[in-house]
């Protein structure tokens, strides 16, 4: 082992010699020892090389590295020769091979010229297919005979070595360009080493119908072998060649796996034989594989089927139905039944049923059973249908279906699971929805579900926020049990609720009062007033509660100075905070009061407002609400007017109706307050 890698490692130095010349391409190359004789074959990488090498030929060099395990230091290269194709003459003697022919007509064939100015884009590209075409083909037929090879100008045999030297042999390629770069392959070759030549091994087989399909592994003898021939034995002593040199396991893809071979054998009772061995690129074989043992058992194309199960009287008839093709291997039939559906199944009867009948009579079960029908072939082999259920008559429901949940996303789905039911004779789910509780229900899905999920898409921009949910199950006689308890799913709240208006105002009695419109969203679920003191603590919670109309609430006394505001929340947990209102500690003076004064324009149907504006800035915010005997109506906002203007005209009043009207506005110092007043309008 340590010579051998010595002997390596100086080959490797002497190739790194020629380092100062460019390789474009490199040649393949690879070499046998036949007795006293190197023999040498080689090959281009493309198309277009094999063009430059049929026109200038390849010169191969012989370089002396190791004799008697030493290391020639001064070798001597040896040119052996230039080798081109044989001219057309020499191959006519070989006119009735058509591996020779083939080969010829690859060199000498007729050729054409395709420009871009002249042809269309079709065209070349039919003449680069055409181009790779003849190049492989070439290449192939060079593979299948070592004569071949040498006839194209890829092959020599080298008589002249001596197999006490070691050699590394150059094959160069007579073309280069103008920076001097070629094309050239190496090889080493050592008589001591001989030939490395193994025999086929990781093989496996199976057998379809009558069809033996031979496989090994691709990458342990890539480049070794060009193709592999195949044999077969009935009695392990004389072998038939049925696959020889003239079939090639060709891949339609780079990563090549496996090598295949096929054998067709006819499909009655046998045993075969196969062994392998290796071709090699100068027409010489390798050891054959180990043997391997194939039995050949005819099968039966397919199984039955299950067309009918029905109680007759008080027994159960099953048919079935099977292809006939393959039918001369059907030895009878059996039946068999299982509680479940996955099994264990267990035969009926105690003898097979002939092979023509296709039903059998049984005892019908008192519940329900499965059923299977297997055909049985000449070696008890069984193939089995698929599993069918039979029930007795059955009006009984199952029971409602438990363990219903849910959950409702931000995009609109709606992903619904329960507990499966432990019924056998269980077909599936329906779901119902509703926007109420104690409304109609309607079907989620007119499709049955198979399964103990669902999952549903809703609108978003839907008016109601809470969708409930019931499930059914449904019997394989589509009895209907009672549904499920219902859940109720809220949907995803994606807007904030509108937030509520703030204002503080002292009462007559000198309280510091806190009023609040609430919020205008429907969906709230409480309000709640924070006093955030400037020290930038914690704010404090001073109320909390449902608020459905304008409240007044009257603020305890302050210690510390701080902002006021009102956050509405909603069922989702969504946020509409209100204004700040900045408050000091016993400052509360009484609150600002515009001037206000109302003309009531009767014959015009119309309420004048004015004000004085002085104090004031921005916009004033007009409500209004009508005053009815249940007392429940709120303030609406009916308009937006700039302060400056000093007056607003109600033109929708009518007569002895009563009025409350809400003034909200902004002060100079940017505080908040309002101003409201009554009208009877009569």
């Amino acid at each position: 082992m340590k010579k051998i890698g010595i002997i390596i490692f100086y080959f490797l130095v002497y190739l790194n010699t020629f380092g100062q010349i460019d390789i474009l391409d490199r040649i393949e190359i690879t070499g046998f020892i036949d007795n006293q004789n190197v023999m040498l074959r080689w090959a281009p990488a493309s198309y277009s090389s094999w063009v430059r090498g049929n026109s200038y030929g390849y010169t191969v060099y012989r370089i002396p590295i190791i004799k008697d395990g030493n290391i020639i230091s001064n070798p001597d290269t040896v040119i052996l020769g230039k080798y081109l194709p044989q001219p057309l003459l020499k191959w006519e003697r070989y006119a009735d091979s058509s591996t020779f022919a083939v080969a010829a007509e690859a060199i000498y064939g007729k050729e054409f010229e395709v420009t871009t100015s002249t042809k269309s884009f079709i065209d070349i590209v039919n003449k680069s297919r055409e181009q790779e075409s003849r190049f492989a083909i070439g290449m192939l037929c060079a593979d299948q005979s070592f004569t071949v090879a040498c006839m194209m100008g890829l092959g020599l045999v080298d008589s002249t070595a001596d197999p006490s030297i070691a050699y590394a042999y150059r094959v160069v390629a007579n073309y280069t360009d103008s920076t001097n770069v070629h094309e050239e392959g190496y090889v080493f070759v050592d008589f001591k080493a001989g030939n490395f030549t193994p025999r086929p091994f990781g093989i496996s087989h199976y057998v379809s119908k009558g069809q033996v399909t031979i496989t090994f592994p691709y990458e342990p003898f890539k480049g070794l072998y060009t193709n592999f021939e195949l044999e077969r034995s009935s009695d392990r002593i004389n072998f038939k060649t049925v696959v020889g040199k003239n079939y090639y396991s060709v891949s339609t893809t780079d990563d090549q796996q496996y090598y295949i071979y096929n054998d067709s054998v006819k499909q009655e009772v046998a045993t075969y034989y196969y062994r392998l061995r290796g071709r090699t690129p100068f027409d010489t074989y390798g050891p054959y594989s180990d043997t391997m043992e194939v039995k050949i058992m005819p099968t039966i194309d397919g199984a039955p089927w299950i067309t009918d199960i029905k109680e007759i009287d008080d027994k159960l008839s099953i048919a079935w139905s099977i292809d006939s093709i393959g039918i001369e291997n059907l030895k009878g039939f059996m039946v068999y039944s299982s509680a479940d559906q996955n099994g264990p199944f267990n035969p009926l009867l105690k003898d097979s049923i002939d092979r023509t009948s296709r039903y059998a009579y049984l005892q019908r079960p008192q519940d329900y059973s499965y059923y299977k029908v297997a055909a049985i072939d000449q070696f008890d082999r069984p193939y089995f249908s698929s599993a069918r259920l039979f029930q007795a008559k059955d009006s009984i429901p199952p029971l409602p279906p438990v363990g219903l949940k849910g959950e409702f996303d931000s995009t609109g789905t709606v992903k619904l699971w329960w507990s499966y039911g432990k019924e056998p004779d269980l077909l599936g789910y329906q779901l119902l929805y509703s926007s109420s509780k104690d409304s109609e229900y309607s079907l989620l899905s007119k499709d049955f579900i198979f399964d103990s999920t669902y999952t549903a898409k809703f609108p978003l921009d839907m008016l109601c926020s809470d969708l409930y949910f019931k499930a059914v199950a449904l019997d394989t006689r589509y009895n209907t049990s009672k549904a499920s308890e219902p859940i109720v799913l809220v949907k995803p709240d994606t807007i904030p609720p509108s937030p509520p208006v703030l204002m503080v105002e002292t009462d007559s009695l000198g309280n510091t009062i806190a009023k609040v419109s609430p919020s205008s969203s429907n969906d709230i679920a409480k309000h709640i007033i924070y006093f955030e003191k400037n020290d930038n603590t914690l704010p404090n919670e001073i109320f909390s509660g449902i608020l459905t109309s304008d409240t007044s609430i009257v603020l305890k006394e302050l210690n510390k100075a701080g902002k006021l505001y009102c956050t509405a929340f909603d069922k989702s947990g969504r946020t509409g905070i209100s204004n700040k209102i900045q408050l000091q500690p016993k400052d509360f003076k009484v609150a600002f009061s515009i001037k206000l004064k109302e003309n009531l324009l009767i014959d015009e149907g119309k309420i004048e407002f004015t004000w004085d504006a002085s104090g004031l800035r921005d916009n004033i915010l007009i409500y209004r609400k009508i005053e009815d005997e249940n007392k429940n109506s709120n303030y609406r906002l009916i308009a937006t007017v700039e302060c400056s203007k000093r007056k607003f005209i109600d033109s929708n009043v009518f007569i002895n109706n009563k009025y409350f009207y809400k003034f909200v506005y902004t002060l100079k110092n940017k505080d908040l307050s309002s101003t409201v007043t009554f009208v009877n309008y009569k």
